[in-house]
């Protein structure tokens, strides 16, 4: 008779980063795998599929480009920058993905809506919150939001079209304004994005 061997403790695994798929434009993905299962085979030469140790793990959130094009402003990692349409210094507390008016804006993750919101300065923002506590910001879109607080969306659903709304960056060219915070603080969205 085969021993089974013990399946190690999840603490003792170690999971390896998957990498960026530019055909997909997907980032940090692992909703898109599903669990493997081992295979034994017992004394009478029957099969018996038990779970695999990966699939004890839970799954995280796959964070996905909100649209295409290219990043034409980096987040400032804490650094004030010059802000020329309001002639002031502040931190650049996201990325700046460059798109035209109209295009339109997908949801980086599956979560909930938990503020669709006029900002003074920022436009139409719309804020999703995810799993592991991460909530992204999606700033400038146009006043049309298909979506109200509380409403669940989908990874890869449209939430809107990029506007003219955000005051805070008009002098530049279009662009969504995309932020993204872990614990309530501000982060470098490309941290999760790659």
């Amino acid at each position: 008779v085969n021993e089974a061997k013990d399946v190690p403790k999840p603490e003792n695994r170690v999971i390896a980063d998957e990498k960026y798929d530019p055909d997909e434009s997907l980032f940090a993905a692992e909703d898109a795998a599903t669990p493997k299962e081992d295979v034994k085979v017992e004394d009478s030469g029957t099969e018996k599929k038990e779970e695999s140790a990966f699939s004890i793990f839970k799954k995280k959130t796959a964070i996905r480009m909100p649209v295409k094009g290219e990043i034409c402003g980096k987040h400032s990692e804490g650094e004030l920058v010059k802000y020329e349409a309001l002639n002031e210094w502040r931190t650049h507390d996201g990325i700046d993905i460059s798109c035209p008016v109209g295009t339109e804006i997908k949801a980086a993750a599956d979560g909930k809506i938990t503020a669709v919101s006029n900002d003074p300065l920022w436009g139409t923002t719309v804020e999703i919150t995810h799993k592991g506590n991460i909530i992204t910001v999606y700033c400038g879109l146009s006043a049309e939001i298909g979506f109200k607080n509380g409403d669940e969306i989908k990874s890869g659903e449209v939430i809107g079209t990029l506007g003219e709304t955000n005051l805070a960056e008009i002098d530049k060219d279009s662009h969504l304004h995309f932020a993204m915070k872990e614990d309530g603080k501000f982060i470098d969205p490309m941290t999760k994005l790659k």
